[in-house]
């Protein structure tokens, strides 16, 4: 395996460097199998949260590290107001490393979004092979191209997925 010159320690991730915590991004995977395989199993809401939650922290322990702890760039020398500026931040791979794992958690995020609003809109009035024919191909470009996903969703299955009414039942008193 060739290595990456340039990658940083982290200080606060315990002066683990991107090449070693890579595997760990993989923990992300169990919240897109049960977007896609389970999204009606009452645990799916809450499961589907700790993936993106253990990224979040990975993200910010090293974006932390990298801007005020010596390990990169400090923040007054990041100009992410020009497309020079993150051309230049992106240089440095200890920054694609935590670049990527923002990527990913949000992408799991609007995921799980899509997944549960199709699910809260649909009921029981769509079935798991309209989720395997529609929602799993969008739930894929929502993970390897997060907007694009979200968008489809948005404008093409959406609109055709009228909410649910919850009714709630009066007790009358005598």
């Amino acid at each position: 395996m060739p290595t990456i010159e340039g990658l940083k320690p982290f200080a606060l991730l315990g002066g683990y460097n991107a090449a070693e915590l890579w595997p760990a991004l993989n923990l992300i995977l169990p919240t897109w199998f049960l977007l896609a395989f389970a999204p009606r199993w009452k645990h799916t809401p809450r499961l589907t949260l700790i993936g993106p939650l253990f990224c979040a922290a990975l993200y910010t322990l090293a974006a932390v590290s990298l801007m005020f702890l010596g390990n990169g760039a400090s923040s007054n020398e990041i100009d992410m107001s020009t497309l020079e500026g993150i051309v230049q931040l992106f240089s440095d791979p200890s920054w694609v490393f935590a670049g990527w794992v923002h990527y990913i958690v949000y992408d799991a995020l609007i995921g799980r979004w899509i997944v549960i609003d199709s699910v809260e809109r649909a009921g029981d009035t769509r079935g798991m092979a309209f989720h395997l024919c529609v929602m799993v191909p969008i739930l894929f470009l929502s993970l390897m191209i997060g907007p694009t996903g979200w968008l489809s969703y948005m404008a093409i299955v959406r609109p055709f997925l009228l909410p649910t009414v919850k009714t709630k039942t009066k007790t009358k008193t005598s």
